[in-house]
C-alpha cells in the first residue's frame, strides 16, 4: 500500500497515519484501520476530532509526559476511549547523561532501557486494547510513537524494512518539511535531518540492538512484563485473517 493511501487528514495534526497494508514476513498483511500513528492530538480541530471518531477508533494511547499533557491537555481526557500511557520512565529519566546520547541512535538505545516498562505497559495496553482502531501518538508522531509502533509492528512480524519505510515517513510532516526549507546551506539541511529527522537507520539500530541483546523484540516485552498470551492478541488485532 503506498504511503498517500496510508496518509489521514485529520485537521490540524500533520503526521498521522494508518499503518494497515504492511506486509509481514509470512504473507500476511498489516489490517487496516487497526493502528493508526500520529502526533499530539491537541491539535485537532472540531473537524480533526470528528475524522477520528469516523475512522472507528476505540482506543487512544497518549505517550506524552505529565508537563505535556498539563500543557496540552488531550480533547479526548475524560473520554472513556482515552488511555494516558507514558513512554518515558520519568524517574529512571532523572538519571538519563545526555553527554552518552550524542545520536539519535545513541538516544533510542538508552530509551528502550530505562523505558522498557513503560513501554512494555503501553503494548500491552494496545494489546488488549476494544476491538476497533486503537490510535497511538506523542508530540511529534515520530520518536516514541516511532519505536512503539516499530515494536509491535515487529511482534506482527514486518520485517524490519518494511518498520524503516514507515518510520522515515515521518519526515513528511508538514512543520519538519517547512524547517528544512529554511535552511539554505546543505551542510545545515544535513545536519538537521539527522538530529530531528527520521533516518532509517536509527530505528533499524533499535530493532537490530534487540535482537542481539534479547533475542527480539517479543523477549524483550515479555522481560518486561508482557504475557504471551498478550503478544498473541496484539499479533491477531494487527494482523489480516487472510493470507498463508
Amino acid at each position: 500500500m503506498t504511503e498517500g493511501l496510508r496518509r489521514l487528514e485529520w485537521p490540524d495534526c500533520g503526521n498521522v497515519r494508518d499503518v494497515g497494508g504492511l506486509p509481514t514476513e509470512d504473507g500476511h498483511r498489516i489490517r487496516r484501520g487497526a493502528l493508526v500513528r500520529s502526533d499530539d492530538l491537541g491539535q485537532l480541530t472540531p473537524a480533526g476530532l470528528a475524522a477520528l471518531r469516523g475512522y472507528g477508533v476505540r482506543r487512544v494511547l497518549d505517550l506524552r509526559g505529565t508537563t505535556e499533557i498539563e500543557r496540552i491537555p488531550s480533547p479526548l481526557a475524560g473520554d472513556p476511549v482515552y488511555r494516558w500511557t507514558p513512554f518515558i520512565d520519568e524517574e529512571a529519566d532523572r538519571d538519563r547523561d545526555p553527554a552518552v546520547e550524542g545520536t539519535p541512535i545513541d538516544t533510542y538505545l538508552g530509551s528502550v532501557e530505562r523505558n522498557a516498562r513503560h513501554i512494555a505497559a503501553a503494548l500491552a495496553a494496545l494489546a488488549g486494547a476494544p476491538p476497533g482502531g486503537v490510535v497511538v501518538h506523542c508530540a511529534e508522531g515520530k520518536d516514541r510513537t516511532g519505536i512503539l509502533v516499530a515494536l509491535a509492528l515487529r511482534v506482527a512480524g514486518v520485517p524490519p524494512a518494511e518498520i524503516a519505510a514507515d518510520y522515515a515517513a515521518s519526515d513528511e510532516r508538514p512543520a519538519f518539511r517547512r524547517e528544512l526549507a529554511g535552511l539554505a546551506d546543505a551542510a545545515e539541511r544535513d545536519a538537521f535531518r539527522d538530529r530531528h529527522g527520521c533516518r532509517p537507520a536509527t530505528i533499524l539500530a533499535v530493532v537490530e540492538y534487540l535482537e542481539h541483546r534479547y533475542g527480539g523484540v517479543d523477549r524483550y516485552l515479555c522481560r518486561n512484563g508482557v504475557t504471551p498470551d498478550q503478544l498473541a492478541a496484539l499479533r491477531a488485532r494487527l494482523r489480516e485473517e487472510s493470507g498463508p
